[in-house]
Formats: structure tokens, C-alpha cells, sequence
């Protein structure tokens, strides 16, 4: 289940986020702000999954890894969440306004169903990340272990599906 409330503005959802943390609050492409929060087991798993993001920027490809309470601007002014994300030295640098939510997609995307998501929503989300620009996203469900990959992982990634199904 999601809470909706009416638009606001990208310092509105800045001020939002800082007053209630555990909250995740993204906007999406209609202006809408979605208010979700992250039981405990789920933070775990998304967890694991910027785990492995890190671990992939630090020791294989540079860049800078994210976790699930960053927001990124998406070309339609939507701001979204991933549960974990990465970005390429190339598109950091192409950024040219670090302050507030980047205007970028980020080049991987990892989100981790809920108990409070649905598999088509979650899968229609890995889809918009793909049509923003990333070269690869993932929905995992770890109740159902399952995963939904759209893209093509860059080189030397390895998701580890059964790490973030067991975290």
C-alpha cells in the first residue's frame, strides 16, 4: 500500500524526507508524491543489494553506489527511489548540479519487492528505469524468488539474486 499526496515541490519532498525518516517519498511522473515506507526484512534486502553495488564500484568499475532513501530526477520531473542504484564515473561527471535530486538515471537500478508492492508495479518501475537510460535494472522478489532483468549488466556485474533473497 502506497500513500498519495498532491504535488510538491523538489525542496518540499527534500524537507518531507528529513522530517520522517524510515519514510521513503518519491514523486512520479504526474506530479504525485508516494509515500512508502520499509519494513525491516525489506531494509535488510536492500540492503544486501547496494551491498553488492558497492562492493562493485569499489573493487571493479569506480563510480559511486546509492542507497534506497537517494532520489534521482527522471527526464519526465518524476524523482525516484531505487532500492539500491549505481553510477558510472561517466555519467557523475556528466552531472553538472550536485545539489538537490541529480537529474540522471542511474546506469543500474535494483529494487526489492515488499510486502506492500505489487510484482506488476515493481516490474513496470524496472521498465521506466530502462526507458529513462539505465543499462540495467532488476526487480527481486525475494517471498517468490524471482527476478525480472531488463537491460544488459555491464561488465564484470554479477547480481547476486539468493543473497539479496536471503538477507
Amino acid at each position: 500500500m502506497h500513500l498519495v499526496f498532491s504535488t510538491v515541490s523538489d525542496d518540499e519532498l527534500q524537507r518531507l524526507s528529513e522530517l520522517n525518516p524510515g519514510w521513503r517519498f518519491e514523486r512520479d511522473d504526474a506530479g504525485a508524491t508516494i509515500v512508502s515506507p520499509t519494513f525491516t526484512l525489506g531494509g535488510a534486502q536492500a540492503g544486501e543489494a547496494y551491498y553488492q553495488l558497492r562492493r562493485y564500484a569499489d573493487t571493479v568499475a569506480g563510480g559511486k553506489a546509492f542507497g534506497s532513501s537517494t532520489g534521482f530526477t527522471m527526464s519526465t520531473g518524476a524523482v525516484r527511489s531505487p532500492d539500491a542504484s549505481w553510477l558510472s564515473p561517466e555519467r557523475l561527471a556528466a552531472v553538472s548540479d550536485q545539489n538537490g535530486y541529480w537529474r540522471v538515471c542511474p546506469d543500474i537500478v535494483i529494487e526489492v519487492v515488499s510486502s506492500t508492492d505489487t510484482w506488476a508495479d515493481v516490474c513496470a518501475k524496472v521498465d521506466m528505469y530502462v526507458r529513462e537510460g539505465a543499462r540495467y535494472a532488476v526487480a527481486v522478489d525475494p517471498r517468490q524468488r524471482v527476478t525480472y532483468e531488463r537491460g544488459e549488466p555491464p561488465a564484470q556485474f554479477m547480481l547476486d539474486a539468493e543473497a539479496i533473497y536471503d538477507a
